[in-house]
This record gives C-alpha cells, sequence and structure tokens, in this order.
C-alpha cells in the first residue's frame, strides 16, 4: 500500500499577532498521539459563541441538538439533558466519551450548563471551556419543551434519546463530509471555531473523565481513528501542560482532513 503523506503548514506569529485561521492539510493516517491529544476536539473545547447563538435560534431541541454536533470537533457525541432544580431551569451539554448513547456524568464530559432564572439564562463552560460566561435573554420557549416534555424521569425533564444518536451520528459525518464544516471559506464552521479559539484563553482544568479519556485513547491506539479535524499546533503552546491545552490565546494551527471524510 502506497505510504501517505502528511502534509501541514503552520502559521508564523509576529510577537503581537493572532493566528487568522487553521490551514486545511492534506489526508493522513499517521496522527502522533501528542497531535490528537493537542486537538479542541480532544481537550473537549467547544465554540461557546456559537452554541450560545444556536440556543437563541433553534425551534426544537432535535435544532440543538444536531447544531451543538455540527459545532463541536471531537468524535463523541453531544448528549443533552435539562432538569428543574430549586427554581431554576438547567440545561447540560457532555460529550458521550464512553461512546454508550447516554449520558453518564460519571464518564462523560460536561462541556457547559445554561442556567434559567427569572428570564435570564446564563451560559457557562466547563472543563477547558471553563473561561467562558456570559448572560442573555431568550429561548425560554426551549427550555419549557425540554422540561415538561418527558417528566418523570429520574428528575430530569429531557434528555437525548439513546434511539437518537444513531441519526444523529450520521447527520453529523454528512456535514463534517461537506465545505460548510472543513472548506476555505470564512464561513465554515471549523474557520468560525478557530476565530473563536485564537481569541479566547484556553484552560488545562480537564475533569477527570476527559484525562481518563485522552490517556485511554492514547493507551489503546484508538486516537488513529479519531474522526476529529485534529489542530495539531493549539495545544503544543502551553509549556509543560501543553498536551491538555494551551495556556494562551491561539497558536500556529492546522487541521488535518481524513481520506475517509
Amino acid at each position: 500500500m502506497a505510504k501517505r503523506k502528511r502534509m501541514s503548514l503552520s502559521l508564523v506569529l509576529g510577537a503581537s499577532m493572532m493566528v487568522a485561521g487553521p490551514v486545511i492539510a492534506g489526508c493522513t493516517s499517521g496522527v502522533s498521539a501528542d497531535d490528537w491529544a493537542a486537538t479542541e476536539g480532544a481537550i473537549g473545547r467547544i465554540n461557546m459563541e456559537e452554541v450560545e447563538e444556536s440556543f437563541k435560534k433553534s425551534q426544537t431541541v432535535e435544532d440543538f441538538e444536531k447544531r451543538l454536533n455540527e459545532i463541536y470537533e471531537g468524535d463523541g457525541i453531544v448528549l443533552v439533558r435539562a432538569k428543574d432544580e430549586e427554581g431554576k431551569r438547567v440545561i447540560e451539554g457532555y460529550e458521550d466519551l464512553n461512546g454508550d448513547s447516554d449520558l453518564d456524568p460519571a464518564q462523560d464530559d460536561l462541556l457547559f450548563t445554561i442556567t434559567n432564572e427569572n428570564g435570564s439564562n446564563d451560559l457557562r463552560g466547563n472543563g477547558s471551556n471553563q473561561h467562558y460566561r456570559s448572560s442573555f435573554g431568550g429561548g425560554n420557549f426551549l427550555f419549557t419543551y425540554l422540561i415538561f416534555s418527558s417528566l418523570g424521569r429520574g428528575g430530569y425533564g429531557y434528555y437525548t434519546p439513546r434511539s437518537r444518536v444513531p441519526q444523529m451520528e450520521t447527520q453529523r459525518n454528512g456535514y463534517r463530509a461537506s465545505p460548510a464544516y472543513s472548506g476555505s471559506a470564512s464561513g465554515s464552521q471549523v474557520q468560525k471555531n478557530s476565530t473563536y479559539y485564537n481569541k479566547q484563553r484556553a484552560s488545562t482544568g480537564l475533569s477527570s473523565n476527559r484525562q481518563s479519556y485522552i490517556g485511554s485513547q492514547k493507551t489503546s491506539g484508538a486516537f488513529r481513528t479519531s474522526n476529529t479535524g485534529v489542530r495539531s499546533g493549539f495545544g503544543k503552546f502551553g509549556g509543560s501542560s501543553g498536551r491538555f491545552g494551551a495556556s494562551g490565546g491561539g497558536g500556529a494551527q492546522s487541521i488535518i482532513k481524513r481520506d475517509r471524510w
């Protein structure tokens, strides 16, 4: 079998410049464990500005879940649950790290929470997104739907049904194969994500579930089949902790686009 060549290009930063966006690289199957562990998807980063926008615009919970999985670059599907807690309405978004299509806080990774109280929404990032917080109005109809559509599920008004996860995976795979996801145009999802990451300070505060996931993927070699758009440079600009996320606001980035997408 002909050996695949890995092609990548890094953007060189000046002293006062930020990266304008990622570089699309050639097809490869030779991603190293450290390259994979430095990606936004591996460390669980998500474009929180796009999360907020999708919450405001989504007309149904299915729309919201679909859009979250278009935004996110990780391997696992983003699952949602909602609850009514002491007068507050809370939505939580998790990456399904163990791949069982079921939301399990003991094994999955919490990416963000949206808390609704007195007509105001508070969006907060968790894990590698914990630097982000935003307050905004609107979206009450979606909260109402989430809370009351599936009453009696252990105190949670809603959680993503396992039966719909295969459909969500199919939709996401189709989206990732399109220019809308990884195209070179400024409006592609990866380009918009890159712009967001470059202006946000990354956090090294990964959850224990996330750290265990990264360790097991590297040890088992499962990272080699990753579906993430690999950003091989971002996480390497954080010194000794660079494997798990940069300490600065951006870095030289490349995306390794796999030929099976």
